[in-house]
């Protein structure tokens, strides 16, 4: 078809025979989250409990390549460590203990995170040409120990700078 003498281009289709599911995405583990992504499926209760996600919040999500989410809680811990030390009011000491409160919350409702996570990969997997989804489950599938590690060696230069110099 012709529009204004200019020729358009055909859509080229997309080759998309190979699906992916959970377990490629999960990779490590996969035997674990099974069971709670099943009760998610089948629309059961959307908490679990997860010991990682406890002690370690922001990190479990890093490592669970839920990068944005992991540096939301780093930042915010962050600043409200500055402020309370700087400021010492016991109220800004307060906000930045009850900040753990966002450990508790990914102890109960990170797997359920991770759940909704997995399901927009997989959704996004099916836009994807054939050739292209080795490169795509590489990229967002699995666990990032490389990526955590320097996470949490930045976050301790980074609490070493805001509290001490």
């Amino acid at each position: 078809m012709k529009l204004f003498n200019k020729k358009i281009k055909e859509e080229k289709k997309i080759s998309n025979k190979i699906k992916m599911n959970e377990k490629d995405f999960v990779g490590k583990n996969y035997e674990y989250y099974e069971p709670y992504f099943k009760e998610f499926e089948n629309g059961g209760k959307k908490s679990s409990f997860n010991i990682s996600a406890l002690l370690v919040a922001p990190y479990w999500y890093i490592y669970r390549k839920m990068t944005f989410t992991g540096a939301f809680i780093v930042g915010i811990q962050v600043i409200l460590a500055t402020l309370a030390y700087f400021l010492k009011s016991p109220l800004w000491i307060g906000i930045y203990i009850a900040s753990f409160l966002l450990y508790v919350r990914a102890a109960f409702y990170g797997n359920f995170d991770y759940y909704k996570r997995i399901q927009n990969l997989i959704k996004d997997s099916n836009n994807i040409d054939d050739k292209f989804k080795e490169r795509f489950l590489k990229d967002k599938s699995s666990v990032d120990v490389y990526m955590t590690i320097c996470w949490i060696v930045g976050s301790i230069i980074i609490y070493i700078f805001a509290l001490f110099i």
